[in-house]
């Protein structure tokens, strides 16, 4: 990003109102307010998101590594103890090489999914036993100096830290492992276990844990690399595996645990002096294994009354906050429009205008206004796909509310339409993505259909179809091989669909739900991996936008207009939207997936 320096030297711009051409941080002056003002980003409250399920639920891993590359190992689900291990890579879990011994309540040291050693833990009885992970196996290495369970651990493979536990009593005893032996360091203060650790070997701390006098601590002692020292305690006190993550004793979170009485979903931050109360996790539990820094973390695994959990979540604090705005209107407000491009290089075609008849008229954006440019060859209601506002292909549709509906397919070659082969299934209010030489198209009426279809730049020819029919859905993708379907209606009974299914060029497999079901919705994105949902009928009309990751549905800031059966273009990150049913049919807003606030200076 250009610097204010660089882009307008040392020299203030004079302009009248809020100056759109400003960059983060560059100083201009409002002359009809008569103020400084500049701009600074926006940034996401701290929050928890749905991440992959764990391929086997689970209580008490041993887990080390970020919030984008981990490794959980070990574990308790009925009828006993695990071996197993998995590594997450940001989107998903997989198996791995398991343990040599099954064991449960052993921490884990480690920097990545390919590097971590654990040590400790209950086998049953508790174990000295250490094992080294090396990205394809584990090998055991020089045990602990004594037997114990419920440690507290942290660091990575050539230097680790373990602290506290318990043998026939809680104990506060501390060893440093430098990837070959163990030596004895100084003890905590307070003899416990069962609670968090983090940071490295020179700079770490741990948090809450369970104690023989109080059943729960609020205690918190950070490690300097050569003692240790009180500090604040956590606002809540909680035990029972409560996890955490963090990069030295000055920047840390714990989430989860037992207060006691029922496990908590309550997160909190360190920040070297004081613990701050943040978004609590979705879903509450005690057990569970956590890895990352303050600000992108991982949560996943343990049990609650409801049983042991599979689920994942992730956690990010100061990530940028995404916005609509308003853009240049359509020419001719319209429903049931296709459409085609980017964010600033968009087409839109075919639709109806007066509620009834299907109209021809098409429209290129530049990223500020709408043009008309030539027309359809047949007016209808159409679906479509495209890379930019040059090229596009139009397909289906139907001219009237009482007319059949349409196989027709057209191409744009950013002058005019010209026609090409034909549907294999006539139908209207479908999904399509792609680009004019590799375009699928799904679902559709007259009723709820699972069709699907893929074009080559020449024919469609008929491939697996969809696990639920239905129409008035969205999709994204960029190419034939690579989509995602997601809303719409289907019948009986009749719905307002949730459901999401991923292409992956054979066929569709069913992904998350959306959070809010609707029909008539808007979308767009790159791939069946990152993809942005908004709009349709709830019902009523909804403004509400959702944002996937590829492993689940986020929702972020609303349309300013609430609309349906509009459509839209772009990126996840990058998006407009356009058109509708409700007034204004014209509309027109744009999606970043980064937005400012503006600074007044003076006043």
């Amino acid at each position: 990003m250009a610097t204010y320096k660089e882009k307008v030297g040392t020299s203030v711009v004079n302009y009248a109102g809020n100056y759109p051409g400003a960059v983060e941080g560059e100083l201009w002056y409002d002359s009809t307010n008569k103020d400084f003002k500049y701009n600074y980003p926006n940034v996401a409250t701290a929050a928890w998101a749905t991440g992959g399920d764990l391929g086997t639920g689970r209580a008490s891993m041993s887990n080390a590594g970020n919030a984008g590359d981990t490794i959980g190992a070990g574990g308790f689900y009925p009828p006993g103890r695990s071996a197993l291990a998995e590594i997450y890579n940001g989107v998903a879990w997989s198996e791995t090489a398991d343990l040599n011994q099954v064991r449960q309540l052993s921490p884990m040291a480690g920097a990545s999914s390919t590097s971590a050693v654990v040590f400790g833990g209950t086998e049953p009885p508790y174990t000295s036993k250490v094992e080294k992970w090396n990205g394809t196996s584990w090998a055991e290495v020089t045990d602990l100096p004594s037997a114990r369970q419920y440690v507290m651990g942290f660091g990575i493979t050539t230097a680790a830290i373990s602290a506290g536990g318990q043998t026939s009593t809680f104990i506060a005893d501390a060893d440093l492992y430098n990837g070959s032996s163990w030596a004895e360091q100084a003890s905590l203060n307070t003899a416990r276990g069962y609670g968090s650790g983090s940071g490295t070997a020179t700079t770490g701390l741990t948090a809450g844990g369970n104690t023989g006098p109080a059943p729960r601590a609020a205690l918190t002692e950070s490690w300097n690399g050569t003692s240790w020292v009180e500090e604040s305690d956590l606002n809540e006190a909680r035990g029972s595996g409560l996890a955490g993550s963090g990069t030295s004793k000055t920047s840390a979170m714990v989430f989860g645990g037992e207060p006691p009485g029922t496990p908590t979903a309550k997160t909190e931050q360190w920040n070297g002096t004081s613990w701050t109360e943040v978004g609590d996790l979705s879903t509450a539990r005690q057990y569970l294994a956590g890895s990352g820094s303050k600000t992108q973390a991982l949560a996943y695994g343990g049990n609650n009354p409801g049983g042991y959990l599979n689920n994942t979540e992730e956690f990010t604090s100061g990530g940028p906050v995404g916005a609509w705005s308003t853009g240049g209107a359509l020419n001719t407000g319209r429903r049931y429009l296709g459409r085609s491009g980017t964010q600033t290089s968009a087409l839109a075609f075919g639709g109806d205008a007066d509620g009834t008849n299907g109209t021809d008229l098409t429209e290129e954006y530049d990223g500020n206004s709408w043009t008309e440019v030539n027309n359809l060859n047949t007016a209808r209601r159409t679906m479509g796909c495209g890379a930019d506002n040059n090229s596009a292909l139009a397909f289906g549709g139907q001219p009237s509310d009482s007319g059949s509906v349409s196989n027709l397919t057209e191409s744009w070659n950013g002058t005019c339409w010209a026609a090409g082969n034909t549907l294999n299934n006539a139908r209207g209010t479908a999904a399509g993505s792609g680009i004019v030489t590799s375009a699928l198209c799904y679902g559709g009426t007259p009723t709820p259909r699972a069709y699907t279809e893929k074009w080559n730049g020449t024919c469609w020819a008929e491939v697996n179809d969809l696990n639920q029919g239905r129409y008035g859905n969205a999709g994204a993708g960029s190419v034939n091989s690579n989509a995602l379907c997601f809303g719409g209606f289907s019948s009986p009974p009749s719905t307002y669909e949730a459901k999401a299914e991923s292409w992956n060029d054979t066929c569709w497999t069913e992904v998350s739900d959306l959070n809010t079901g609707r029909y008539g919705i808007m979308g767009t994105g790159a791939s069946n991996t990152a993809a942005l949902a908004f709009g349709g009928e709830a019902p009523p009309n909804t403004g509400k936008t959702e944002d996937w990751n590829g492993v689940a549905w986020v929702e972020v800031a609303d349309l300013n207009v609430a609309q349906a059966d509009g459509n839209g273009a772009g990126t996840s990150t990058a998006a407009v939207a356009f058109g509708g049913a409700s007034s204004p049919k014209a509309m027109t807003e744009e999606w970043s997936g980064s937005s400012n606030t503006t600074k007044v200076l003076t006043d």
